[in-house]
């Protein structure tokens, strides 16, 4: 058998087996196993912005680990690689990498400018991908932005459209002054930030009584349409029906009353502006209130708006109009205090929603947008999310809570321009104005800025100029990795809808838990709407990647670890180690010990196949099939490390099954370390000098075994040492690699003497440890109890030689004497 080199080169192993797994296609989905032997992952698109980072390997290692083990339990894997490439991500990267910004540009070029960018960006990520050895079929790639897609999202967009789903209105949305777009519940955060609390001074009409009301929103005052109270607060019943007088401004607004008032709050009155958060919709609604939109889409005070054009130019319309919301609080104050219309002042600290991209602290404005209707169907999203596998279990609890607290349809128009056009044009003509014009089916994907509708000219059309929200596209995974798309190139067998096919659900969703509420969620609803099923049988969830002090990993703090450079410095094995260390749904902190250790794994792997090749080369015939029909094997420290084998097996593959990764390292570690390294190799070392089969025999199983139980944890030492040994099995990574502990057998027999074997000998272990010699110092004379040394008999040889015992194991009070150090001298 062929050694192999005396030290392992992780940079140019890994190196040499990336290439030879992809030009070889060892990854490569076959399409030749029916579904139930066929394992489908809905992997995740990795947003397109510009930033590879460390949960890029924590979490896409993770869903890797699941991929290899099924592939190699012989399933057809189905393990497809996209790229998320439209949106407000991927702008801002355009924008930052070229120093412009899109609303400065036009909207062609801005676009052209767009597609080169990602590309340079997409072929960062399949690098980085490909580094860290991701076991995808790269044949399989898609790309959101791409003919296909943009193809797959409108025809989306179009049933939904038809099934009364989706509808455009008029109303309140948070929007995004810095990115300029509208946005869905779903991207926002709320951000801790330091306010005021204000008690403004309110008049009331025809009488002489001036009001107290409390807000954080001064600079609103002129966007006032109504002061409310709780109608069981005794201290304003005299106020029902009058007019409240705004200061500043002296509008004249009613008072009212609602029981969603807090009386304990503040003051206990409160005043209803258009729009300062979601309640003051609520009450604008309910009470249908007037409109005095008093902010532009910049952010600014802007009293030109049609709605409040009829105020007077007072004071404070001179001195706010055009500043920003923060001045605007500013001035207000200032000038509230001037009029002696400001009371009690005190500093908070409160939750502002802000937008999850930009970071900016949104506001409420009027705008027509794109919807897709969810808050009618809560119940039946709940349901579905029910009929899914949560591994693990607890995680889908935030996923109920998520659709209990939807206040809001599903925003799914972006006021930006690198996205999926919505495929609607409007009507100009006479009698039909404002119709919606649809494409026909053959004509997708369209563009309503650049293409017409059939039977219409470019004057009597206007085109939707909106993009959708890159979630609208990317929640379609399981449909654009489906087999019509992949199979033809080209979705339109998914016309006028998309049907299910033998690909959804998909087997295995892995993702973070972060996008629970968005991927997730938005994923289950298109299943649900388009092909009335879940998007997947099972989702896999990671945690985030921390930094080493657990805390976010952060640019501005300098505790960002970037993964190139560390791939490139540990190896890649040393990497993927330390991702599977985390349990799923947990955080992690990186952890430079961890890749310490899977460095040392890596070594030791490389050892024990060192030696085991050495001794190899005096086996006459390599063993053929299982070890449970390997009827040379017959000694019983050989048998008890093949039943330690087979309960590894087993164990590691139930807990795969499970997608607990972390659990089946664990298992196959303990394995490796404990029972093959520690205590076999020792034990066998005298019978396999002397070239006994059935040791030689049982070392060929073991090593076989743990190779294939470490290929999906650390897959190029694994690849390298199975090559060398084996080179006559193919790729370690195959279809029908993974070990099935029915070829192991189970000795109860065995495994007594076996563990009987190990008790006496860490006995003398810790004798020597104790006296400070080493392991192999010679031992004259050892006791055991009668009943341990029975159970060892069997093996007595093969203990005494491990011990170097040089005198006799007898039964007795248990001690152990060593040889006298200055004879061993």
């Amino acid at each position: 058998m062929k050694p192999l080199p005396k030290e392992y080169d992780p940079k140019l192993s890994e190196a040499h087996w990336q290439r030879h797994w992809l030009e070889s296609g060892t990854y490569a989905f076959r399409g030749d196993q029916p579904r139930d032997n066929t394992f489908v992952i809905d992997t995740p698109p990795p947003t397109v912005s510009g930033v590879l980072h460390m949960g890029h390997v924590f979490s896409y290692c993770q869903a890797d680990f699941v991929a290899r083990y099924q592939r190699m339990r012989g399933r057809d894997v189905f393990y497809p690689m996209g790229f998320d490439d439209n949106g407000l991500p991927t702008e801002r990267l355009v924008e930052k990498t070229l120093n412009i910004r899109a609303h400065n540009l036009p909207r062609e070029e801005f676009v052209a400018k767009c597609r080169e960018v990602v590309k340079g960006a997409e072929e960062a990520f399949r690098t980085l991908f490909r580094s860290i050895a991701l076991s995808v079929d790269w044949k399989l790639e898609y790309q959101t932005i791409s003919d296909e897609v943009r193809k797959l999202s409108q025809a989306s967009f179009i049933e939904l459209l038809q099934q009364d789903r989706a509808y455009r209105q008029l109303q309140p949305m948070l929007w995004d002054t810095v990115d300029q777009t509208a946005i869905a519940q779903a991207e926002v955060v709320d951000k801790e930030m330091p306010s005021y609390f204000c008690d403004i001074i309110f008049g009331v009409e025809g009488v002489y009584d001036t009001v107290t009301i409390a807000t954080t929103r001064p600079e609103l005052l002129g966007a006032c349409v109504a002061v409310f109270y709780h109608p069981d607060d005794a201290r304003y019943q005299h106020l029902k029906g009058k007019l409240a007088i705004t200061p500043l401004f002296g509008a004249k607004v009613p008072i009212l009353a609602d029981e969603t008032v807090k009386m304990e709050k503040g003051t206990g009155l409160v005043m209803c502006c258009t729009f300062g958060d979601e309640t003051d919709i609520f009450w604008w609604r309910t009470h249908k209130l007037d409109t005095r939109i008093i902010l532009n889409k910049f952010g600014k005070i802007d009293f030109c708006d049609d709605h409040t054009c009829h105020y007077i130019h007072t004071e404070a319309w001179n001195v706010l109009h055009g500043l920003k919301v923060k001045e605007a609080r500013e001035k207000s104050i200032e000038l509230l205090k001037a009029h002696k219309l400001l009371g009690k002042q005190e500093a908070i600290t409160h939750a502002v929603k802000c937008a999850e991209r930009s970071g900016a602290p949104l506001e409420i404005l009027p705008t027509h947008q794109w919807f897709v209707k969810v808050l009618d169907i809560k119940d039946e999203l709940k349901a579905r999310a029910s009929q899914c596998a949560w591994h693990p279990e607890y995680m889908k609890i935030r996923m109920e809570q998520w659709i209990d607290g939807l206040n809001w349809d599903w925003c799914v128009s972006r006021q930006r321009f690198f996205g999926v056009p919505f495929p609607v044009w409007y009507s100009k003509q006479a009698g039909e104005e404002g119709k919606i014009l649809l494409p026909q089916a053959s004509q997708l994907p369209v563009d309503p800025l650049q293409d017409l509708p059939k039977g219409y000219s470019r004057e009597e059309v206007t085109g939707d100029p909106d993009v959708m929200d890159t979630w609208a596209t990317s929640s379609l995974t399981p449909f654009i990795s489906s087999r019509h798309s992949r199979e033809s190139g080209n979705p339109s067998d998914m016309d006028p809808g998309l049907r299910r096919d033998d690909k959804v659900p998909a087997d295995l969703r892995p993702q973070a838990h972060e996008i629970i509420r968005t991927w997730a969620f938005y994923t289950i609803v298109k299943a649900h709407l388009h092909a009335q099923t879940i998007p997947w049988k099972n989702l896999m969830i990671s945690g985030w990647c921390l930094a080493p002090d657990k805390t976010k990993m952060s640019k501005s703090k300098g505790n960002v670890v970037t993964p190139v450079a560390l791939i490139e410095e540990k190896g890649a094995d040393a990497v993927r180690y330390w991702a599977s260390t985390s349990r799923l749904g947990a955080d992690t902190a990186f952890s430079e010990e961890s890749l310490k250790i899977g460095r040392k794994l890596v070594t030791k792997l490389w050892n024990a196949g060192n030696f085991v090749a050495l001794q190899l080369g005096n086996l006459k015939t390599a063993p053929i099939g299982s070890a449970t029909k390997d009827h040379a094997i017959t000694n019983p420290l050989d048998r008890w490390i093949l039943t330690r084998l087979h309960r590894a097996v087993a164990k590691a593959s139930e807990q795969f099954e499970r997608f607990e990764y972390c659990d089946a390292r664990l298992s196959v570690e303990d394995f490796f370390w404990n029972d093959f390294c520690d205590n076999y190799l020792e034990l066998i070392k005298a019978r396999a000098y002397e070239a006994d089969p059935s040791a030689l025999r049982t070392l060929y199983h073991c090593l076989d075994a743990v190779l294939r139980l470490f290929a999906p944890f650390v897959p190029h030492v694994t690849e390298e040492i199975y090559h060398h040994l084996f080179p006559r099995h193919g790729s370690i990574h195959a279809r029908e690699r993974w070990p099935r502990s029915a070829d192991y057998p189970v000795d109860d027999a065995a495994e007594a003497t076996g563990i009987a074997v190990v008790e006496a000998l860490n006995f003398m272990r810790k004798a020597k440890s104790e006296a400070g010699v080493s392991i192999k110092f010679p031992v004259e004379h050892v006791a055991l109890e009668a009943g341990l040394l029975a159970r060892i008999t069997p093996s007595l040889a093969d203990l005494m030689a491990a011990g170097n015992v040089t005198g006799k194991i007898e039964a007795g009070e248990p001690a152990v004497k060593l040889a006298p150090k200055e004879d061993v001298a």
